[in-house]
């Protein structure tokens, strides 16, 4: 099977059929994208050796001259663009806002957000509108001390940056905007300080943690972007996913202590996008049996890997029962697990938890043939979720 890249899966599909028949075909295969050659790691351990592994580097990835590199991920000033010290002083820094503890801290906030949405929808509403989109985006507002009244703006960003046909002009006008909101932003935080984590990083730079300004708010465009536009397309597909399967359904609403494992089916099972950031190795690598050469650039897919099934029994079946000891990698894994994973599950479990309960007769209101999802956007993500109940 000649293997291409991007996949070209329908977005109504919660898995990939390309991926998975490639992963029939070999753990790791070569593919073609563009002009250009890279490896794909299909199976779920060696997905789990390139997100681990030192030699396959996100820095040489960014790099002038690098052989792949893919637009919205390839800034150098990301803490997920390092490796090394640079990436872990980065990301010390940065996780402080996304502890157990301090989530822990916020949940009764997201609850209230979460509450606040619901009550304002009617019997027939648009589930991304009224949930999804809104309640993400405040959340990271909430989380970094951002005034609410800028939500607008920062969608109206992240939706720029995430399409896969703007031009390199368009995405250096988009992040050139943002930036000198940002800027702004951080002149403000010096002279009024508060508890979000803006400030936080602001006071540990101003004390000579060598966060450079550039750094700063570079991090902090990642932040804004990725701490929402994720958990937004994720809820929605995770809500459809449920209403695909309602013996799920019913049974989360029978028992919703299972809330916690249905979250993490879901994150398995739920296609959001098709691999994380390129890899180049550093050095000759064997990865799964494959010798991949110094300078290969290399994609980890993880949809392949969490369907993989010499690590999840019956891989295709949804079940929020699953037990297993293979933790799927919808978050990633090593040092560029994600920052904010303990907080997107949070906010899934509340609003998840919130609409099966407030709504025992939840259906969709039109036929699932109807739906439709964002044209060239980088992860997959429903236009609208009209339900009724």
């Amino acid at each position: 099977m000649q293997a291409t890249f991007p996949l070209t899966t329908p977005h109504h599909l919660d898995n990939e059929p390309e991926a998975e028949a490639l992963l029939a075909q070999a753990p790791v295969v070569l593919a073609t994208m563009g002009t250009a050659d890279v490896w794909l790691a299909l199976s779920y351990k060696a997905v789990r050796q390139v997100l681990s592994d030192s030699r396959f580097s996100r820095e040489a990835a960014t790099l002038p001259g690098a052989p792949l590199k893919l637009s919205v991920a390839a800034d150098p000033l990301l803490v997920s663009s390092l490796d090394g010290e640079r990436h872990a002083r980065l990301r010390k820094l940065m996780s402080q806002a996304f502890s157990p503890r301090m989530v822990d801290q916020l949940e009764p906030r997201v609850q209230s957000i979460v509450d606040s949405l619901l009550d304002s929808l009617q019997p027939t509403a648009d589930l991304v509108a009224g949930l999804c989109a809104p309640l993400p985006l405040m959340v990271i507002c909430e989380l970094l001390g951002v005034p609410y009244s800028e939500a607008e703006a920062i969608r109206t960003w992240t939706r720029r940056l995430f399409v896969t046909n703007i031009t390199p002009n368009e995405l250096r006008a988009a992040q050139s905007e943002m930036q000198a909101w940002l800027a702004d932003l951080v002149r403000h935080k010096r002279a009024r300080p508060d508890n979000g984590l803006i400030s936080a990083m602001v006071a540990a730079n101003d004390e000579g943690d060598h966060l450079t300004e550039p750094e700063l708010l570079a991090n902090l465009e990642g932040l804004l972007i990725a701490g929402h536009e994720t958990t937004v397309n994720q809820l929605g597909n995770s809500l459809l996913t449920l209403l695909r399967h309602p013996d799920q359904l019913a049974l989360l609403r029978s028992s919703p202590d299972l809330i916690g494992p249905a979250v993490d089916e879901l994150l398995r099972y739920s296609r959001l996008f098709t691999s994380a950031e390129v890899r180049v190795t550093t050095e000759p690598v064997e990865l799964e049996g494959v010798k991949v050469g110094a300078g290969e650039p290399v994609l980890p897919v993880i949809v392949a890997a969490n369907r993989d099934p010499g690590v999840y029994p019956d891989p295709g079946r949804f079940d929020i029962t699953r037990e297993g000891p293979a933790a799927h990698l919808a978050f990633g894994h090593g040092p560029h697990f994600c920052l904010g994973a303990i907080l997107a599950r949070r906010e899934m479990r509340v609003a998840i938890g919130s609409v099966v309960k407030r709504y025992p007769g939840l259906r969709l209101a039109v036929d699932e043939s109807e739906l439709t999802y964002v044209p060239e956007l980088v992860f997959r993500g429903l236009q609208a979720l009209p339900v009724t109940w």
